[in-house]
């Protein structure tokens, strides 16, 4: 998509996923950045020097963190968007921006890229000098956050890795452990345990994984494709607790509990994708790119056809007959006050619907 589609698509924000929209200009790569103060600026300061450019602030899940944002919905399946960097996750989806950046607590980067089959990455390294507000998570653990990029496009999401913390592929991935056996990849492969578990058990099993490998590799998902993915909800009771199961959250809650630097890659399955992940050394996260160059992410033609097509979502004026006079259907709705989508001579179709 290009410049100038993806400012009117942000403009009219079709998804309510933008708060603020910001210039640019034709070549720039478009940044969308969440809505949260713990993203510093000078990250994005650091990445408009290498030909990126802040284009939306994103909405946020309404309460800071939620695994869920229960005031966007996912495009693809009609359930709540997976949070909270949901409103960032939509942009970068529907081709308003190239990259998302977004922070993670407990999955709130890489959950809401996996459902909508992108590319997420997050590490301690972005920003590892900033001033963190440690906070009590929903099961009690106290935790920082990491920073993270969400992307379309893998030489996008590598180049700002790249320029945010220094980081490319090395020329061996080193040991790899894995639940399955990866084409292309020497692995030991090793029983997982269960990614249901609870967090701060997990988090702990993580981390004595990681520090007995270079890279580990594991499928994860479909996330908030069947559950509702949320431990606000799921603390209830045992009813609940295994809806929230079902959402197919696992590992994605614990990898930055765990300090652990990891990149999702979607699969052809809706929500599915591979998990890899490493501790937060730069040795260790330049041999987690060098695995992920055998793993291939899949790009679906149909949902790309469909929802990157700024055709989809804006219309040209056409003739319509009103009152006996055939005018313009953006004539018609011009001094209307419930029609603020009409921009550029463009009309969004719920406006349609009034004819």
């Amino acid at each position: 998509m290009n410049y100038r589609d993806a400012h009117r698509l942000a403009l009219l924000n079709p998804y309510h996923s933008v708060v603020k929209v910001f210039d640019c200009q034709e070549g720039d790569i478009l940044v969308g950045i969440k809505n949260v103060s713990s993203i510093p600026n000078t990250l994005m300061h650091k990445l408009e020097k290498t030909g990126f450019a802040l284009h939306t602030i994103d909405k946020k899940s309404q309460l800071a963190g939620r695994a869920v944002d229960t005031e966007l919905i996912n495009p693809i399946t009609g359930h709540y968007m997976s949070g909270s960097s949901s409103g960032t996750a939509l942009n970068v989806f529907a081709g308003i921006n190239d990259l998302g950046i977004g922070n993670d607590g407990g999955g709130s980067v890489l959950a809401p890229a996996m459902c909508v089959n992108i590319l997420g990455f997050i590490s301690r390294l972005i920003e590892e000098d900033r001033i963190q507000n440690m906070k009590k998570n929903t099961d009690g653990m106290i935790t920082g956050n990491s920073l993270g990029f969400l992307a379309r496009n893998r030489k996008i999401l590598l180049k700002a890795i790249k320029d945010s913390i220094g980081v490319e592929e090395a020329d061996d991935y080193g040991t790899v452990l894995s639940d399955r056996e990866y084409p292309g990849i020497r692995s030991e492969v090793i029983p997982i345990e269960d990614a249901f578990q609870p967090r701060n058990e997990l988090t702990e099993y993580l981390k004595d994984i990681l520090d007995r490998c270079d890279v580990m590799i594991i499928q994860e998902g479909p996330v908030d494709l069947y559950g509702f993915g949320d431990s606000l909800f799921g603390h209830f009771d045992e009813r609940t607790r295994q809806i929230q199961k079902d959402s197919g959250k696992g590992y994605v809650r614990v990898c930055n509990t765990a300090e652990a630097t990891a990149l999702v890659i979607p699969g052809k399955e809706l929500g599915c994708g591979t998990l890899l992940m490493c501790q937060s050394t730069r040795e260790k996260v330049s041999r987690l790119l060098k695995a992920a160059e055998y793993i291939e992410d899949v790009h679906d033609e149909l949902i790309e056809r469909y929802f990157l097509d700024v055709e989809s979502y804006l219309i040209k004026a056409i003739r319509c007959e009103v009152n006996d006079e055939n005018i313009s259907v953006t004539e018609h709705f011009a001094g209307r006050s419930d029609t603020e989508t009409v921009q550029d001579g463009f009309l969004h179709y719920p406006s349609l619907y009034r004819l």
